[in-house]
This record gives C-alpha cells, structure tokens and sequence, in this order.
C-alpha cells in the first residue's frame, strides 16, 4: 500500500479544533473545600486499603512517685487499628461536538463548573459525616451568652457564648488546642446577631461577611461556614494541636493516587 497523505487519517481532537474551549477544561479547579481540608491527606499509592493505628491508653499526664525498692511501672499503650477502603464516586458530563457548535463556550464551561462543585459538595458532606459520626460530646444549646456590659441574656434556640466556652473547655479537657468552629449559615447568621461578637477585640479582625469558608474567629476559633453542617448542630473542633506535642490529628483523607489509576487503565 503506498504511504501517502491522502491514505491517512486525521485525528480532529478537541484541543485542535476548539483551543478556547480545551483550554478552559484544563485550568477548570475544583471550587474551595470548607471541612475537607481539615484533614491531612493520605495517598495511596498501592493496595486497595489503609490500616491506622490508634491508641487506647490512659490519658494520665503524670507519673506516680514510685517508693525506694519498689518497681517501676510500666508504661504500655494499647493500639487498635481501623481500615479505610477507598470509594469511588463519579458523574460525567458529556460534551458533544453539536453543543459545542450551538451553545456558547461559557455555557459548557459552567456544565463542567457545575459537575465540580456538586465533586466539592459531595466530598465535604462526607468528610462531615465521619466528624459528625465521631464527636466524643454533645451539648444542647441553651442560648445563653454574657454581653458586653455584663448582662446574660438567652436567645432561644440559639447558641451563645455559654455553649460554646462549654464545648470547648470539653476538647480542651483532653489536653487539645480548639482551633476550628463549623458552623452552617443559618446557625452562623444566629451567632454573628449576638452583639459581642461585632467587636473587633473578639473577632480579631474586621468580619469579612457570611460566605462559605473561613469568616474570622471566635475565641481564637477559625470560623468555617458550609452548607454541609447540619442545620441546628455546630462542631468545636481541634485538628490535632495539642500541649503534648503529640502527632494526634482530627483524621485522614485517604485517597487513591493518580499513577494507580493510570496503571489500572493501562493494564
């Protein structure tokens, strides 16, 4: 057969034939995570499962005196382990060349936004539902906060100030550090109306508005807002900082790595 041009074949690949387009599907970023990124990420890059160890020792800080003659105790910590097996979880959206055509660039961009942020969402209510599942209290609101001039005063179904030093003076009893408040924007919109949180001394800083993520502090709290907090419950949280200098954090994200997924379609 001879070897000439008009024998092959030419690949008309979207890159070629629609660069504007190709170029928004490469620089398009999955929207910002609020409750995952409190997690520090796992890779794994081989197997199918991850083992974690985890301690089950006393939490007593100090040593007994131990009396002339006598032994001397032993320290033993017992561990228990947890295996995660990563899910997948996936949707498509499917671009054809008549679209492509007929709409707009922009409107295909947002199809594939849209399919990101629902990703987002999808994670975050996940990474919500282990912290939620795992909380070590829970405290009822009473609604009760101390204002500025020294008077209490109780918002009814609300959460003042006394519910939230009590839920952390509860993780802080564990020789933690309190780092993250979780909030969803309807319980956040309650504690952003007490009047002692308007102060610029307690927040630190200027409040930058009720938006999803990060909106100031609160008793040197991080706020996070997110729409995956469920509606009338809020989470004092400590990533893992603690007196001990211990490596203690909230949790993992595991996740498969990205060169087991190829090899796993090239095989």
């Amino acid at each position: 057969m001879a070897f000439v041009e008009s024998a092959l074949t030419y690949v008309t690949s979207g890159a070629e034939l629609y660069p504007a387009l190709s170029k928004m599907i490469v620089e398009l970023t999955m929207p910002a995570l609020v409750i995952k990124k409190l997690l520090p990420e796992f890779p794994l890059p081989m197997g199918k499962s991850a083992t974690f160890l985890k301690e089950q020792g006393s939490r007593a800080a100090a040593i007994s005196q131990v009396g002339e003659g006598a032994e001397i105790m032993m320290d033993f910590t017992p561990l228990t382990t947890f295996t995660v097996i990563p899910y997948k979880k996936g949707l498509r959206e499917r671009v054809s060349r008549e679209n492509i055509e007929d709409l707009y660039i922009p409107v295909i961009a947002e199809q594939l936004r849209r399919l990101a942020r629902r990703m987002a969402y999808t994670i975050d209510k996940d990474c919500m539902s282990v912290i939620q599942n795992a909380a070590g209290n829970s405290i009822t609101s009473t609604g009760t906060s101390m204002g500025a001039t020294g008077t209490a005063f109780t918002v009814t179904g609300g959460c003042g100030t006394k519910d939230i030093l009590a839920a952390k003076a509860a993780v802080e009893n564990n020789n933690f550090i309190v780092d993250s408040f979780l909030l969803n924007p309807i319980n956040a919109r309650d504690v952003m109306y007490l009047p002692q949180f308007s102060l610029y001394a307690q927040f630190g800083e200027e409040p930058s508005g009720m938006k999803n993520g990060m909106v100031g502090q609160i008793y040197g709290m991080n706020v996070y807002v997110s729409t995956v907090v469920p509606a009338g419950t809020a989470f004092v949280l400590s990533t893992g900082k603690n007196l001990s200098a211990a490596y203690a954090p909230l949790g993992y994200f595991v996740n498969r790595s990205q060169k087991e997924h190829l090899n796993n379609l090239a095989g």
